[in-house]
């Protein structure tokens, strides 16, 4: 610390500005005032998100209305009760963290439940919608309340347990409307799902995210959707059978099977080297630890103040590693014992060997979202769902299988979201402590509070149209689709399209290949990796698509181009312009869920067809326009 006092600061300095502030102490975080505003929020965001998602099946991003929201629920309160004649002091910024962190804990909670997937898709009506006589030991309907309860908390725990090691180390009328899904490079790119469709939110990230993640991440969109996919297109009826845009015995297969193999190559190299590296400088290390603050801000002189300040605080903050491992193992053993106990279609073996992957492929997904700021959480769980049905390969293993992809699904999204969480408590301040104990909390109100919201959506069906048929007001359009996984996967990789396999060697030999070139010029001080991207971001846009990476690279050209003309400008308010992209558009996601949750349609719609096709196309999409209307 005194190192740090007789820095200059600097006159963008944010920790300056509180320097004569007491460091808050836990309790101070903490606070019941925090909790009772995160649980009235958190009853809104949930809602909101489980509706959509049971309605549409894609939930927008809702971290940023649910900061707004609370930001002025706050500030409404606090005038409240003072114009009531209560004292009352304004949120500190990290008790304003902690309530963010149980909000945005439990909101993903809630959309990784399975409520609207795999939950859903273990019933009998989804289950009569794939196959006219399902078997009954497949399918689970009418499953007790407290068992979802203890469910969801396990699951939940796993998330943000597995995540604590790690951070100690590092408008439109209808479908396909408007200028989002503009052809800007012709009708045939675009079927290619290469366009730029005006998004102030890539545009924003991609000028926030490194260069060469962003030109990575086009650098895939043009392997996977400009060569590899049309090529495969072209197979149709000799490799797979199947048009079908979600099953696993078609293109989508190839897609699933090649992104997550590059992924786990990929994250699982990573997390070797860093295994590795750790321990071959453990001794150096903890040297370093015991010399203090003072000897590493020497070692590190480029550290600004704010820098030095967040460090000290973390450091002083931090939970000892032994705690959350001994937690995880704990919670491990505990779930290996209920989960089997509340659902005898999974056995105690299947989940012990699913907690022993969980914290690799965990490491792959953070990595990954801290990369580009997208969760694959759930190809994974698709993927989860088909080598457990393969394994158990006997009556009961869709339903097992479902239960797999559920705790995979909620472990790796909760955990990667909590990183992101914790970085933003970092840069305010806020003790690790504090941020863990708003996820555990979070989690402990999404436990009860998802199953209840689900039971009331449950109870407004009409009896001819329950939750995930068809006709039904929540038909939960995923379900059929995880489901399906499962029921394939019982088949084993026979079912797969032909050669699948082999393209995922393929993926595996060339990410081990680049991956050992960075490393060999990374240990002889050539430049070579400077230039190589991540595989993890190549792989990305093989499954989530190729629209999303031209906007982030107009992100980085703008910056660029930024940069050239007034280098200082460019760095001094550069991330600010990209924060309001962000904020912008962010901030209308949550009025437009709301239309769209109660069926408000705009009054038009702009669609771009190709030539010849214009009357026949336009006569389709007006009439299942107005069918979707009434």
């Amino acid at each position: 610390m005194d190192a740090m006092i007789g820095d200059p600061m600097s006159a963008t300095s944010v920790e300056a500005v509180f320097e004569k502030q007491p460091s808050p102490e836990f309790r101070e975080l903490v606070t019941p005032r925090a909790m009772a505003v995160a649980v009235v929020l958190s009853v809104v965001i949930c809602f909101v998100g489980m509706r959509i998602q049971m309605t549409a099946g894609i939930v927008p991003a809702l971290n940023m209305p649910a900061s707004i929201l609370s930001f002025f629920l706050l500030k409404w309160l606090i005038r409240l009760l003072q114009s009531c004649g209560f004292p009352m002091l304004p949120f500190t910024r990290q008790e304003n963290m902690f309530l963010l962190t149980c909000i945005i804990t439990c909101l993903n909670l809630a959309l990784t439940s399975g409520f609207a997937t795999n939950i859903i898709g273990m019933t009998s009506t989804v289950a009569r919608s794939l196959a006219d006589d399902p078997d009954p030991r497949d399918i689970m309907d009418h499953v007790p309340i407290g068992k979802w309860i203890v469910y969801l908390f396990l699951v939940g725990m796993t998330g943000v347990l597995i995540n604590v090691p790690f951070n100690q180390w590092f408008y439109t009328a209808g479908d396909d409307c408007g200028f989002q899904h503009f052809p800007t490079f012709g009708l045939g790119l675009y079927k290619h799902r290469f366009y730029f469709d005006f998004s102030a939110t890539y545009i924003g990230l991609g000028m926030i995210c490194p260069h060469i993640v962003n030109f990575g991440l086009f650098f895939g969109a043009i392997i996977s959707w400009g060569f590899l996919y049309p090529f495969l297109e072209t197979k149709r009826g000799q490799w797979y059978q199947t048009d079908s845009p979600t099953s696993l015995n078609g293109q989508n297969g190839y897609k699933v099977f090649i992104s997550v193999t590059l992924i786990i190559t990929d994250g699982m190299i990573n997390f070797l080297t860093l295994i590795t590296t750790a321990s071959i400088n453990f001794y150096q290390l903890r040297k370093e630890h015991d010399l203090g603050l003072a000897n590493y801000f020497k070692k590190h002189p480029s550290l600004n103040y704010d820098d030095r300040k967040r460090i000290e605080v973390f450091l002083a903050n931090r939970i000892p590693i032994p705690v959350p491992v001994a937690a995880y193992i704990t919670c491990a053993a505990i779930s290996t014992i209920a989960i089997p106990a509340m659902f005898n279609q999974i056995k105690f073996y299947h989940l012990a060997v699913l907690y022993m992957v969980i914290p690799v492929v965990t490491f792959c997904n953070t990595y990954a979202t801290g990369l580009t700021d997208w969760s694959v959480a759930p190809t994974y769980a698709k993927f989860t769902t088909f080598v457990f049905a393969a394994w158990i390969a006997k009556p009961g293993a869709v339903v097992a299988s479902l239960l797999a992809s559920g705790v995979i699904v909620a472990a790796l999204h909760i955990s990667s979201q909590a990183m992101q969480d914790l970085k933003s408590g970092h840069m305010t301040l806020t003790s690790p402590r504090a941020m863990v104990t708003g996820q555990i909390f979070g989690v402990a109100v999404g436990s009860i509070l998802c199953p209840c919201v689900f039971l009331a959506f449950q109870s407004t069906t009409k009896p001819n149209a329950p939750v995930g048929s068809k006709q039904s007001d929540y038909p939960c359009p995923f379900a059929g689709l995880y489901r399906a996984i499962g029921v394939i996967g019982t088949g084993g990789v026979k079912e797969l399209p032909k050669h699948c396999m082999t393209f995922c060697v393929v993926a595996f030999c060339v990410t081990v290949i680049i991956d050992a070139v960075v490393l060999v010029s990374q240990k002889r001080g050539w430049s070579i990796h400077r230039y190589i991207p991540s595989m993890t971001v190549i792989a990305l846009p093989f499954f989530a698509g190729s629209y999303f990476t031209i906007d982030m690279c107009v992100g980085s050209l703008l910056l660029l181009a930024w940069t050239r003309m007034n280098a200082k400008s460019a760095e001094m308010l550069s991330s600010a312009v990209a924060a309001g992209l962000i904020c912008g558009e962010g901030l209308f996601t949550l009025p437009s869920a709301l239309l769209n949750m109660f069926k408000v349609q705009p009054p038009m719609c702009m669609k771009f067809l190709s030539g010849g096709e214009e009357v026949e196309a336009a006569d389709s999409f007006l009439n299942n326009l107005g069918t979707s209307r009434t």
